[in-house]
């Protein structure tokens, strides 16, 4: 204890701690019986006269209540004026809270429970603290309000490093997770695009592979022997048939309910041509949507178009394909550049996000094309539909909260809501792998989203390799 007691008391003689990557005054906190600034606030958050009872970070996480003779005019008390200088009656905070004094306010984490804080030095020194808002995701009540990690964007499944393995939590592994799609029972699917295969992610992260090695090649059969080449999209057809993007592969694969794999469209061959399925060429696909008529949509990437695949022909839906460009207009006339993914409107209406275009298009049932958000600037603004700027979009799913439409804005590190007009949802903006509030979270170019059978968001942190969610 003495221990502990002495190393406290060197760290504020030395009138600095560290708190994560900034320091902090913490002058005269316990020691220098003559030198005010930064001592604890008495009982009741007083402080001497021409002294302000201020919150500020110390210890890691933590805010300590201290003294202040100029806190930037913020005054800590509830007349809103400093003691003695309002006309009010003083507030009897003269004297320094000396360990003579009503020991102040501390709590004890993460029980919450009021603890006694420690004399050191003839002052009160409560190492416990406890944080101003919660921004860790321990399932515990950290800011004592009675409710534990709401709100918080947290890990589901993987630890942050490439790797292939199945498990629970941080014991699965992926490897540029992209494409999510939700099942019916309340899992969720995975296209684990650098390990080549399609996982199985259950409510509570336990993850297994439903096909696919680890290999990248091309293979039909029985999952564990069939192998992909960076499956890139998913879509799930009425009958429960998993549908692939199996983008290097130039081909559209398909997982039956058994787990068996064989190729439904593409020859394997780089190229465009429409025709029978066997003889269709694709380039890079990426995306996909089926409506409920069996019709499937294919975002053709690297040929610029959106493709239909029905009783067995592929056919060019909208776009002029082979030919980059931004034009809306007619399906014949209109130019996609770069169309990755794919969300299909119960109105019949497809939803396309373009990453070269850095736009979200819109392909009526007849394949007319019009732009719904997006300047066609790479950029970050969120406004007005028209002006808004995206940078490389990616997944898009429908938000049942109201009528918007929720994307991964990959290049921005951030979820965006398309509404009335653009908003965000979640991210700081900054790459990195950081839990906690939606304003503050960190993603490093996620490009997946999918619910949960319980209704929580799940987003594919791709360069973060994991998965994470948000909690309601």
């Amino acid at each position: 204890m003495q221990g502990k007691r002495d190393s406290i008391a060197m760290m504020f003689a030395a009138g600095w701690l560290l708190v994560g990557a900034t320091f902090f005054s913490t002058a005269g906190c316990t020691v220098d019986t003559g030198f005010l600034e930064g001592k604890p606030c008495g009982d009741g958050g007083v402080c001497a006269s021409g002294y302000f009872c201020v919150r500020e970070p110390c210890f890691d996480g933590h805010l300590c209540t201290v003294c202040r003779k100029n806190p930037g005019g913020q005054d800590a008390g509830s007349d809103g004026e400093p003691d003695g200088t309002d006309g009010l009656p003083d507030d009897g905070g003269d004297e320094p809270p000396s360990c003579s004094q009503t020991p102040p306010p501390c709590k004890s984490l993460p029980d919450c429970q009021d603890v006694v804080p420690e004399c050191i030095d003839d002052f009160w020194v409560c190492d416990t603290g406890y944080e101003e808002t919660e921004s860790s995701c321990d399932f515990l009540d950290n800011d004592c309000d009675g409710l534990t990690d709401t709100g918080l964007v947290c890990r589901l499944a993987g630890n942050g490093e490439a790797g292939f393995n199945d498990g629970t939590g941080e014991q699965a592994r992926f490897d540029h997770p992209r494409a999510l799609i939700g099942l019916p029972l309340g899992d969720l699917l995975v296209a684990d695009l650098g390990n080549h295969a399609i996982r199985k992610v259950a409510p509570d992260g336990t993850t297994t592979t439903l096909a696919g090695s680890g290999q990248g090649g091309h293979q039909d059969g029985p999952g564990e022997q069939a192998r992909f080449r960076e499956p890139a999209g998913l879509a799930l057809s009425i009958d429960g048939t998993v549908l692939v993007a199996d983008r290097l592969n130039h081909r559209i694969r398909q997982i039956d309910v058994s787990g068996a794999v064989s190729t439904l469209a593409g020859s394997g061959f780089i190229d465009y041509q429409d025709g029978p399925v066997d003889q269709a060429q694709f380039a890079f696909p990426t995306g996909l949507a089926v409506s409920g008529d069996g019709l499937i949509f294919v975002a053709d990437t690297g040929n610029h178009c959106i493709r239909k695949i029905a009783e067995g022909q592929v056919t060019t839906f909208a776009g002029r394909c082979e030919y980059p460009g931004i034009a809306d207009g007619d399906a014949a006339t209109a130019r996609f550049n770069g169309p990755t993914d794919l969300l299909l409107l119960p109105d019949g209406r497809l939803l396309v996000s373009e990453e070269s275009s850095h736009r979200i298009r819109v392909v009526d049932p007849d394949g007319t094309v019009s732009t719904l958000a997006g300047d066609g600037q790479h950029g970050f603004a969120d406004g007005a539909l028209a002006t808004a700027r995206f940078a490389k979009p990616a997944g898009m799913i429908p938000d049942p909260v109201d009528d918007s439409y929720l994307v991964a804005d990959s290049g921005n590190h951030r979820v965006r809501a398309i509404g009335i007009e653009v908003s965000t949802s979640l991210g700081s903006g900054h790459p990195g792998l950081a839990d906690g509030p939606p304003d503050l979270v960190e993603f490093d170019h996620p490009s997946g989203l999918a619910f949960l059978g319980d209704g929580r968001l799940v987003i594919a942190d791709t360069n973060n390799h994991m998965l994470r969610v948000l909690n309601p």
